[in-house]
């Protein structure tokens, strides 16, 4: 694209799976599933492996597409050039109430950084944090993906280490169909868990923001998220089984994963579980998520829906205005002092209704660009009616993802919702008048 820095397009593959499975990897794995065994018991990990098949479905449309047209910006760029620039318009304002959210991941760390070193002001961390991400993020991709490519490793010798060390602890008959406290709330309770644990395993296709940095994003996007899905499933089944399976049940039920911790694991190793595990948890998906959210923004600014001085690069490559505005943005909730709760709300509505834009333009792409889709590098063989069956698949599962969701959000989310989607179309019709709005490029011809 015009005016990119030198330092661009450098993460291969390994280094966007990296990025995924750190994005990916949150402070879910260590606090929810605690709170799922109050629905299912010690079958918890069967309900994560259903949360995963789930997460699965939702992005292999995605999976699809990103091997046949070009992302840069993600979602936004399609929901653009498929539906249009009115629609395209009011998705990248309404976006920007994404951007708060960051501070969800930030602030939870305290908890864990306060188990550590007790007395740190609880604004000290997630400031901290911001401050220390964002300039990682300045320095340009090689720096960002270095950085991501560590955390992850650590994170993932972290919470392998929790499972391998605790399955010689684990008593098999207690995870196991035999168990009296196998399936405690029968099927339904399993299921309720899984819509529970769905949250953190459905996310996978925000790599595709990334898609500028990327240097092969039709081959490595889809391999990201089939990696990272892989990944995942080894994990999470393998670290679930060591949280129900060690302590009896009634000492696990709504606990965090650090009290299995405390007992399988000697305290130097204690204490290395807690840095590498829910804390790089939350490192790496703040180190991603701001890199992720910042990107339609940057290519939203090249369109010129916002002015273009937010695409300007500085000395290392990078967009440093739209990063400063996303790194101010974080910071509301910690200035106004919101609650986790209220953050969570605020992400969940948000992605409700982004995430259908997304899944309307993405059925449509076979039709709107059929020489792409033909030489899609992702499943080529099969035949459309497969896509067009997981993309129906997708829809189901976003479906019970809302329907699950709906109940728990406050009126007043809403209707601060609603308020900035009014201020987006106002904005985005005026914008259209005003001047010339131009739609991404995506690298194929129609």
């Amino acid at each position: 694209m015009s005016g990119q820095g030198s330092d661009v397009k450098l993460m291969n593959r390994w280094s966007m799976l990296a990025m995924n499975i750190g994005s990916m990897i949150g402070a879910g794995i260590v606090t929810l599933v605690g709170i799922a065994m109050c629905y299912t018991g010690t079958s918890v990990w069967l309900s994560y492996g259903i949360a995963l098949l789930l997460g699965f479905l939702y992005n292999l449309p995605f999976c699809f597409v990103t091997s046949a047209v070009k992302l840069e910006g993600g979602p936004y760029t399609l929901v653009n050039t498929i539906l249009g620039k009115k629609i395209g318009g009011i998705y990248i304002v309404c976006f920007f109430l994404y951007l708060p959210s960051i501070a969800l991941y930030c602030v939870a760390l305290n908890t864990y950084i306060q188990s550590l070193f007790e007395g740190v002001p609880d604004w000290l961390t997630p400031v901290a944090t911001l401050i220390f991400f964002y300039l990682v993020q300045l320095r340009g991709i090689k720096s960002l993906a270095s950085v991501q490519n560590v955390m992850t490793i650590l994170l993932l010798i972290g919470l392998m280490m929790f499972a391998l060390m605790g399955f010689s602890r684990v008593e098999w008959a207690e995870v196991s169909p035999s168990s009296q406290n196998f399936m405690t709330h029968g099927f339904s309770g399993v299921m309720e868990a899984a819509l529970l644990l769905v949250f953190s395993t459905y996310g996978q296709y925000y790599i595709a923001f990334m898609s500028r940095m990327c240097e092969d994003p039709k081959r490595d996007i889809p391999f990201s998220i089939i990696g990272c899905v892989l990944v995942l499933v080894v994990v999470y089944i393998s670290v679930t089984i060591v949280a129900a399976g060690v302590l009896p049940l009634d000492r696990v039920v709504n606990q965090p994963l650090t009290l299995v911790a405390r007992e399988i694991l000697p305290a130097p190793l204690f204490v290395f579980f807690i840095i590498a595990g829910p804390v790089m948890a939350l490192f790496t998906t703040t180190n991603g998520i701001m890199i992720q959210y910042s990107e339609p923004l940057y290519t939203a600014a090249q369109n010129n829906y916002f002015p273009k001085t937010l695409a300007r690069h500085n000395r290392y490559g990078q967009p440093w205005i739209a990063y400063t505005i996303v790194f101010l943005c974080s910071f509301i909730p910690i200035v106004l002092g919101w609650e986790i709760s209220t953050i969570a709300h605020l992400l969940l509505i948000v992605d409700i209704g982004l995430s259908i834009l997304m899944m309307i333009s993405i059925w449509q792409v076979p039709k709107r660009y059929p020489k792409a889709w033909k030489n899609r590098c992702f499943l080529k063989g099969l035949p459309d009616g497969f896509f067009y069956f997981a993309c129906i698949l997708s829809f189901i599962v976003q479906a019970i993802i809302i329907y699950n969701s709906v109940t728990s959000i406050d009126t007043y989310i809403v209707v601060a919702t609603l308020v900035i989607f009014v201020i987006a179309v106002f904005y985005t019709l005026h914008r259209l008048k005003t001047v010339e709005v131009t739609l991404p490029d995506i690298g194929v011809e129609e």
